[in-house]
Protein backbone atom coordinates (compact mmCIF):
# COMPACT_ATOMS: atom_id res chain seq x y z
CA UNK A 1 0.00 0.00 0.00
CA UNK A 2 1.37 3.37 -0.98
CA UNK A 3 2.20 6.22 1.31
CA UNK A 4 -0.53 8.32 -0.32
CA UNK A 5 -3.24 5.78 0.53
CA UNK A 6 -2.07 5.51 4.15
CA UNK A 7 -2.02 9.29 4.46
CA UNK A 8 -5.54 9.60 3.00
CA UNK A 9 -6.85 6.92 5.39
CA UNK A 10 -5.21 8.62 8.39
CA UNK A 11 -6.77 11.96 7.42
CA UNK A 12 -10.15 10.24 6.92
CA UNK A 13 -10.00 8.57 10.35
CA UNK A 14 -8.94 11.84 11.98
CA UNK A 15 -11.81 13.72 10.34
CA UNK A 16 -14.33 11.07 11.43
CA UNK A 17 -13.03 11.17 15.01
CA UNK A 18 -13.17 14.98 15.05
CA UNK A 19 -16.76 14.91 13.73
CA UNK A 20 -17.72 12.39 16.43
CA UNK A 21 -16.18 14.59 19.14
CA UNK A 22 -18.01 17.69 17.83
CA UNK A 23 -21.39 15.88 17.77
CA UNK A 24 -20.81 14.46 21.26
CA UNK A 25 -19.92 17.90 22.64
CA UNK A 26 -22.94 19.51 20.94
CA UNK A 27 -25.34 16.88 22.32
CA UNK A 28 -23.88 17.24 25.81
CA UNK A 29 -24.27 21.04 25.75
CA UNK A 30 -27.82 21.07 24.35
CA UNK A 31 -29.28 18.35 26.59
CA UNK A 32 -30.41 18.65 30.21
CA UNK A 33 -27.59 17.97 32.61
CA UNK A 34 -27.45 14.48 34.07
CA UNK A 35 -26.24 16.02 37.31
CA UNK A 36 -29.71 17.48 37.96
CA UNK A 37 -32.49 14.96 37.55
CA UNK A 38 -36.19 15.73 37.28
CA UNK A 39 -38.27 14.87 40.35
CA UNK A 40 -41.88 13.86 39.84
CA UNK A 41 -43.15 12.79 43.26
CA UNK A 42 -45.94 14.80 44.89
CA UNK A 43 -45.98 16.36 48.33
CA UNK A 44 -47.54 14.57 51.31
CA UNK A 45 -50.82 15.78 52.80
CA UNK A 46 -50.28 18.91 54.87
CA UNK A 47 -47.48 21.34 54.39
CA UNK A 48 -44.81 20.05 52.06
CA UNK A 49 -42.28 22.37 53.69
CA UNK A 50 -40.84 20.88 56.83
CA UNK A 51 -38.70 23.35 58.73
CA UNK A 52 -35.07 22.38 59.34
CA UNK A 53 -34.27 21.83 63.00
CA UNK A 54 -31.38 24.27 62.53
CA UNK A 55 -31.31 26.96 59.81
CA UNK A 56 -28.56 26.52 57.21
CA UNK A 57 -26.28 29.08 55.62
CA UNK A 58 -27.24 29.73 51.99
CA UNK A 59 -24.16 29.72 49.75
CA UNK A 60 -23.57 32.84 47.68
CA UNK A 61 -24.89 32.45 44.14
CA UNK A 62 -25.21 34.98 41.35
CA UNK A 63 -27.66 34.94 38.47
CA UNK A 64 -29.31 37.33 36.01
CA UNK A 65 -32.59 39.20 36.30
CA UNK A 66 -34.94 39.71 33.35
CA UNK A 67 -32.91 42.76 32.29
CA UNK A 68 -29.73 40.62 32.37
CA UNK A 69 -28.36 42.48 35.39
CA UNK A 70 -26.27 40.35 37.74
CA UNK A 71 -27.99 39.81 41.07
CA UNK A 72 -27.75 37.47 44.05
CA UNK A 73 -29.93 36.00 46.78
CA UNK A 74 -28.37 38.35 49.35
CA UNK A 75 -29.98 41.30 47.53
CA UNK A 76 -33.37 40.07 48.80
CA UNK A 77 -32.31 40.13 52.47
CA UNK A 78 -35.02 41.61 54.68
CA UNK A 79 -37.71 39.66 52.84
CA UNK A 80 -38.55 35.97 53.03
CA UNK A 81 -37.62 34.27 49.75
CA UNK A 82 -39.17 31.16 48.27
CA UNK A 83 -36.44 30.21 45.78
CA UNK A 84 -37.72 27.81 43.13
CA UNK A 85 -35.16 26.18 40.80
CA UNK A 86 -36.78 25.10 37.53
CA UNK A 87 -36.19 24.52 33.81
CA UNK A 88 -38.31 24.45 30.67
CA UNK A 89 -37.51 20.76 30.10
CA UNK A 90 -38.93 19.84 33.55
CA UNK A 91 -42.67 19.05 33.22
CA UNK A 92 -43.45 19.29 36.99
CA UNK A 93 -41.67 22.66 37.06
CA UNK A 94 -43.82 24.05 34.26
CA UNK A 95 -46.96 22.68 35.89
CA UNK A 96 -46.30 24.50 39.19
CA UNK A 97 -45.35 27.91 37.71
CA UNK A 98 -48.98 29.21 37.62
CA UNK A 99 -49.42 28.21 41.28
CA UNK A 100 -46.20 30.05 42.20
CA UNK A 101 -47.51 33.09 40.30
CA UNK A 102 -50.74 32.97 42.36
CA UNK A 103 -48.73 32.55 45.56
CA UNK A 104 -46.76 35.71 44.82
CA UNK A 105 -50.02 37.54 44.11
CA UNK A 106 -51.45 36.39 47.45
CA UNK A 107 -48.44 37.43 49.55
CA UNK A 108 -47.06 40.95 50.00
CA UNK A 109 -44.02 41.44 47.75
CA UNK A 110 -42.48 43.80 50.31
CA UNK A 111 -42.38 40.95 52.81
CA UNK A 112 -42.24 37.77 50.69
CA UNK A 113 -40.62 37.11 47.29
CA UNK A 114 -41.21 34.10 45.08
CA UNK A 115 -37.94 33.90 43.14
CA UNK A 116 -38.22 31.45 40.26
CA UNK A 117 -34.74 30.82 38.90
CA UNK A 118 -34.50 29.14 35.50
CA UNK A 119 -31.55 26.82 34.98
CA UNK A 120 -32.02 26.74 31.20
CA UNK A 121 -28.83 27.08 29.21
CA UNK A 122 -30.67 29.08 26.53
CA UNK A 123 -31.49 31.90 28.98
CA UNK A 124 -34.33 34.34 28.33
CA UNK A 125 -34.87 33.08 24.77
CA UNK A 126 -36.09 29.78 26.23
CA UNK A 127 -38.20 31.06 29.13
CA UNK A 128 -39.98 34.11 27.67
CA UNK A 129 -42.32 31.91 25.57
CA UNK A 130 -43.35 29.99 28.73
CA UNK A 131 -44.12 33.23 30.54
CA UNK A 132 -46.40 34.36 27.70
CA UNK A 133 -48.06 30.98 27.22
CA UNK A 134 -48.76 30.53 30.95
CA UNK A 135 -49.85 34.15 31.47
CA UNK A 136 -47.49 34.72 34.40
CA UNK A 137 -47.80 38.31 35.63
CA UNK A 138 -46.76 38.34 39.29
CA UNK A 139 -43.34 36.71 39.01
CA UNK A 140 -40.12 38.25 37.77
CA UNK A 141 -37.85 36.21 35.51
CA UNK A 142 -34.44 35.16 36.82
CA UNK A 143 -31.99 33.01 34.85
CA UNK A 144 -28.79 31.08 35.40
CA UNK A 145 -27.78 29.66 32.02
CA UNK A 146 -24.58 28.28 33.59
CA UNK A 147 -26.71 26.07 35.89
CA UNK A 148 -24.14 26.75 38.64
CA UNK A 149 -26.81 27.86 41.12
CA UNK A 150 -28.36 24.40 41.19
CA UNK A 151 -25.02 22.79 41.92
CA UNK A 152 -23.92 25.36 44.51
CA UNK A 153 -27.26 25.12 46.33
CA UNK A 154 -27.11 21.31 46.33
CA UNK A 155 -30.18 20.67 44.20
CA UNK A 156 -30.49 16.96 43.54
CA UNK A 157 -33.27 17.41 41.00
CA UNK A 158 -35.87 19.81 39.68
CA UNK A 159 -38.00 21.39 40.84
CA UNK A 160 -36.22 22.23 44.08
CA UNK A 161 -37.64 24.94 46.31
CA UNK A 162 -35.73 26.54 49.17
CA UNK A 163 -37.35 28.75 51.80
CA UNK A 164 -34.94 31.48 52.91
CA UNK A 165 -35.57 33.59 56.02
CA UNK A 166 -35.36 37.39 56.07
CA UNK A 167 -31.83 37.14 57.43
CA UNK A 168 -30.70 34.92 54.55
CA UNK A 169 -30.78 31.44 56.12
CA UNK A 170 -32.31 28.32 54.58
CA UNK A 171 -35.13 27.23 56.88
CA UNK A 172 -36.86 24.62 54.67
CA UNK A 173 -36.40 22.76 51.38
CA UNK A 174 -38.68 20.76 49.11
CA UNK A 175 -37.51 18.53 46.30
CA UNK A 176 -40.40 18.06 43.90
CA UNK A 177 -43.59 19.95 43.07
CA UNK A 178 -46.23 21.35 45.41
CA UNK A 179 -49.63 23.02 45.28
CA UNK A 180 -48.21 26.46 46.07
CA UNK A 181 -51.53 28.25 45.67
CA UNK A 182 -53.48 26.10 48.14
CA UNK A 183 -55.13 28.08 50.95
CA UNK A 184 -53.32 26.02 53.59
CA UNK A 185 -49.88 26.54 52.11
CA UNK A 186 -50.45 30.27 51.52
CA UNK A 187 -51.52 30.64 55.17
CA UNK A 188 -48.53 28.59 56.37
CA UNK A 189 -46.06 30.67 54.33
CA UNK A 190 -47.68 33.89 55.49
CA UNK A 191 -47.19 32.81 59.12
CA UNK A 192 -43.57 31.84 58.44
CA UNK A 193 -42.92 35.21 56.77
CA UNK A 194 -44.08 36.94 59.94
CA UNK A 195 -42.07 34.65 62.23
CA UNK A 196 -38.79 34.44 60.30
Amino acid sequence: MGLKVKLIRAIGYSAALLALLIVTFWLDQSSPSNRIKQLTHTSPIGSPLQLHSTPKVVPSVTFLDQNTNVTEIASFEGRMVLLNLWATWCAPCIKELPALDKLQQALNKNNFVVLVLSLDQGGLAEIVPFWSKLGLSNLDMYIDPSMNSGQILGARGLPTTILISKDGLEIARLEGPAEWDSEELIAHLSELAEAY
